[in-house]
């Protein structure tokens, strides 16, 4: 009896190790779905979250983006900053289109200028400068054309004395083609030393103008001539065969043009700068 007992015994034992093992595997298999139900609903939120700000994206890109930005006192479709007598004045317009990373403009900058300046100071002619971005392709940034140009606008709402002041350190330190041209800091040191205040900075930083230049100003540089420099007298082009390039011809032809002396506008032509814009 005492080994029957103990036969008993032992297959009590067995049973009793097979439903442990049976309960283990059971408990192995709950915790498995468990976490596969956990991944799958984490994974179902994500693709949902991730759906839903596609989904946000697409209506934010699909929504028609706000007026363009323009200084106070300009309409929103004016493509140029305007400098000197008024334009209802009668005084002669020169409109001026340019490029910061053309390096042609910078000619035409140390060419005239200071005479540019000092007829805007006089109040002698109305100057209007139309900002082009065409060659931000020419900055390893892509940007240049459009920084600078917005940094100029910038300058001009915070205070329009200081304008060319900024244009002439900015063809000063002019970067060349092909570079990254000048940074952000660097563009804002030399609106300082021009004079404009630390509102310039956050302007931009914001980038406030960079649509008006992309939009309004670049486009109406580009049907009126695709090239920078490019320089009209009361609408009719003018510095053919490089005359825009040679110190004083333009300041000769405005003091002409201002005793009535002019008779075609000193060396009007129908060709304009050496940058082409075109593709």
């Amino acid at each position: 009896m005492a080994a029957s007992g103990s036969s008993q015994s032992a297959a009590e034992r067995r049973e009793a190790q097979r439903e442990a093992l049976r309960k283990q595997r059971q408990a192995e298999l709950r915790r498995q779905r468990t976490v596969r139900t956990i991944v799958i609903a984490a994974i179902t939120v994500v693709a949902l979250v991730l759906v839903a700000g596609a989904g946000f994206l697409v209506y934010r890109a699909a929504q028609p983006e706000g007026p363009v930005a323009v200084p106070k006192g300009m309409s929103t479709d004016q493509p140029y900053l305007t400098l000197g007598a008024p334009e209802d004045s009668g005084a002669p317009v020169v409109e001026v289109h340019l490029d910061f990373m053309c390096p042609f403009c910078g000619e035409f900058e140390q060419a005239n200028g200071v005479d540019l300046a000092q007829f805007v100071d006089d109040e002698s002619i109305t100057l209007n400068l139309v900002l082009r971005n065409f060659l931000d392709t020419k900055s390893r940034s892509g940007d240049f054309s459009t920084r600078s140009a917005n940094a100029l606008v910038c300058v001009y709402e915070d205070n329009p004395d200081n304008t060319l002041a900024f244009q002439k350190l900015m063809f000063d330190n002019q970067p060349t083609e092909g570079s990254a041209g000048l940074d952000d800091d660097e563009i804002f040191d030399l609106a300082q030393q021009a004079g404009a205040s630390e509102e310039v900075r956050s302007c931009m930083r914001g980038s406030t103008y960079d649509r008006w230049v992309d939009e309004v100003s670049d486009p109406y540089g580009k049907e009126v001539d695709n090239s920078t420099p490019f320089v009209s007298i009361d609408g009719e082009s003018w510095g053919g065969n490089n005359m825009m390039y040679e110190p004083g011809a333009l300041k000769a032809t405005l003091t002409e043009r201002l005793s009535g002396d002019a008779s075609d506008g000193g060396g009007a032509s129908d060709a304009g700068g050496a940058s082409d814009g075109g593709a």
